[in-house]
């Protein structure tokens, strides 16, 4: 009698709208979604899986949407040291900067191991300077470079460059509060996917952002797919339909939310073999953040097994002097030299999932 009970409760809890199916997300063509974002936050980040082709090539899709230019006006990359904001201010303003100047802009920064080497990535500037020539001077997009200033002539051992590492968010966070935040302004914030998940105990450029300005980040995660194929398949019926790119949001509180993940899902196979295994909180937890579930919006680029790695600028393979300082800055933070780059394996586009 106790169980007909309680069954017979829920039957009446639920047959109210706090248990009807939630609703599905809004899809819409990426760009026209991400701007629509822009109407109600000042700020759009879009989670960065380094060297990924299709998302690269989406940047340049948004920047040269006329609506940025008018609209948002601004754009903050990790791919840049801040030391090289008036060299990079001359070269999307149209002035002519020499190469190895305006190679200094991603090459010296404090992140990137053992630099910045995706093409995507640096082309990035020439396309802002590209769609700036057509614009008059008080309506061209401003970069700004969030990764912290540095003087690599000046840095000698792990512990002067550990001080800068450690600014990786902080520095931006600032840097977004100060010169965006605070004079009205929107920003297109484009950093690696760690920067904007939600980690225990790590304060990251997400959490530093919200904690002085709550509200006013939305951020997007690119699909990257599953590992495991049950994951995939219980997935499969949202991008039946979807055409890329396209953006889907809301996800927590619609159907996406429910499908997107569950437990062993992840865009990466459970590393148990490694030294140190996850344990099943952070696995999960890494599940969570890698496939967008605690992101607002997600970037479809295509199914995964289409996904590709971009090329990787030459000058690492082709420019002995870079490539010796390159190593020099690599020993200094790891303790090896620089390994494994060879031009005929970084050249071409490959699978991303290789």
């Amino acid at each position: 009698m106790k169980r007909i009970l309680l069954a017979a409760l829920a039957l009446l809890a639920c047959a109210g709208p706090v248990c009807a199916a939630p609703p599905p997300p809004k899809v819409t063509g990426a760009a026209d979604g991400i701007f629509e974002a822009f109407r109600t936050r000042p700020l759009v980040g879009i989670a960065e899986w380094h060297g990924l082709a299709q998302e690269l090539d989406f940047y340049a899709v948004l920047l040269r949407d006329p609506r940025f230019a008018a609209e948002v006006g601004n754009v903050v990359l990790e791919v840049g040291d801040a030391a090289q904001q008036a060299v990079i201010d001359r070269y999307v303003a149209g002035e002519d900067v020499p190469y190895t100047e305006l190679r200094k802009v991603w090459a010296d920064t404090v992140g990137w191991f053992p630099t910045v080497t995706f093409a995507g990535s640096i082309n990035l500037y020439a396309t802002i300077r590209e769609v700036n020539r057509t614009l008059p001077p008080e309506r061209r997009i401003k970069v700004w470079l969030g990764d912290p200033p540095i003087d690599w002539s000046a840095i000698k051992t792990k512990a002067e460059w550990q001080v800068l590492e450690d600014q990786r968010d902080s520095y931006p966070a600032a840097l977004i509060g100060r010169e965006i935040l605070a004079k009205g302004k929107k920003a297109l914030v484009i950093y690696g996917a760690g920067h904007f998940g939600i980690y225990p105990a790590y304060d990251n450029l997400r959490v530093l952002v919200e904690k002085d300005h709550p509200g006013a980040l939305f951020i997007v995660s690119p699909y990257v797919g599953y590992a495991q194929k049950d994951c995939a398949a219980r997935f499969a019926g949202h991008i039946k339909s979807w055409t890329a790119p396209m953006l889907a949001t809301p996800i927590r509180g619609s159907s996406l939310e429910q499908d997107i993940w569950g437990p062993g899902c992840n865009a990466f196979a459970r590393p148990d073999s490694a030294p140190k295994p996850l344990s099943d909180e952070q696995y999960a937890n890494s599940g969570r953040n890698n496939l967008g579930l605690t992101s607002d919006g997600l970037l479809y680029l295509g199914p995964r097994e289409g996904l590709l790695n971009g090329p990787h600028d030459l000058d690492i393979y082709m420019d002995s002097e870079y490539r010796a300082e390159m190593d020099r800055r690599m020993v200094l933070r790891t303790g090896e030299h620089l390994t494994g780059y060879r031009f005929g394996q970084r050249s071409v586009l490959r699978p991303f999932w290789q």
